[in-house]
């Protein structure tokens, strides 16, 4: 436990040190570099049911750190670290791998099961971006690049992939409890968290399915779509995201301390849907499309899906 927060502290220092005064986000940065201590505080002095599956969850921490450290190479390599959106899915296995073996000596069919649907995951979403984002560096990152200039090879260690795998670490909570529970056989909440995983992949892969279709489609171009899940919902990717990481803590409810992990799919849905990943996607809209992003805002919710078609 000493390497633990002697490790902690090193990173937090040398993050702090990296940071650019003219930095945006500062206070979000300064949460996620004190986040690794909170967990190293209950791991070592929690109540006693909880210690053990977040003694596991620390060895997700280091995934953390040596997956996020690859990828960063790689962008550093590439000159393009855009490619964090390809890293991102493989960086979330990752974790979630390196945490479930820590956990138990045997992967039984039931954490098969669970590292079977966050495997899947991972392939179709790497193949779904690799395009736009391998080839060439994509906002934002192209952006900060310019700002920061020779600053940007060691900020963006910091600020894309530590910043990013330390969220992602904290939505990977319930694979410690699922891992560490010993049942090996799928149970009800299992089933359920099967089922609740299917109907995000749905709409998230029929999501981003659809809208390829219709950027692909010359006539569209400067359009807004509308059709198919993205009549229900203005972010069906984002939503079926968030579900998926509900189906993964339904997983963890047979250890009698995974409830703890809800703030894993708690902060996916905020950060998906409030957060980050919509208002930031929104802002684009309504300044690249205007008044016509605004009336289909009018018509359709933001982040979870009305029942009904809306009506143009």
């Amino acid at each position: 436990m000493i390497a633990g927060w002697i490790a902690w502290l090193a990173l937090g220092v040398a993050w702090r040190l990296a940071m650019p005064r003219e930095a945006r986000g500062r206070t979000w940065n300064y949460v996620q570099m004190l986040l690794p201590g909170v967990v190293l505080a209950l791991a070592q002095w929690g109540p006693p049911g909880l210690r053990e599956p977040l003694g596991a969850y620390l060895f997700g921490g280091v995934a953390v750190v040596v997956l996020g450290a690859l990828g960063w190479a790689l962008g550093q390599a590439l000159r393009n670290h855009s490619i964090m959106d390809v890293v991102y899915p493989a960086l979330s296995f990752g974790v979630a791998l390196a945490t479930v073996l820590a956990a138990t000596s045997e992967v039984n069919m039931r954490l098969t099961v669970l590292l079977g649907l966050m495997a899947l995951w991972m392939v179709r979403l790497v193949f779904h971006v690799r395009g736009t984002n391998v080839a060439v560096e994509q906002e934002p990152y192209a952006s900060l690049r310019k700002r920061f200039g020779p600053r940007w090879t060691v900020w963006s260690f910091f600020s894309v992939y530590m910043l990013q795998g330390v969220i992602i670490w904290i939505w990977c909570a319930p694979f410690a409890f699922a891992g560490i529970a010993g049942v090996a056989t799928l149970q009800p909440t299992d089933w359920i968290g099967v089922a609740v995983w299917l109907v995000g992949f749905a709409f998230q892969a029929v999501g981003d399915h659809q809208m390829s279709a219709f950027k692909a489609d010359p006539a569209n171009r400067g359009q807004i779509m509308d059709r198919g899940l993205w009549g229900y919902t203005r972010h069906p990717n984002y939503f079926g995201e968030s579900l998926m990481w509900w189906g993964y803590f339904l997983f963890a409810l047979v250890h009698p301390w995974g409830w703890v992990s809800v703030v894993g799919p708690l902060y996916v849905t905020w950060f998906m849907g409030w957060g980050s990943a919509t208002p930031g996607n929104e802002r684009h809209m309504r300044k690249t499309r205007g008044e016509a992003f605004e009336a289909y805002a009018r018509r359709v919710p933001m982040f979870f899906p009305r029942l009904w078609r809306a009506r143009s």
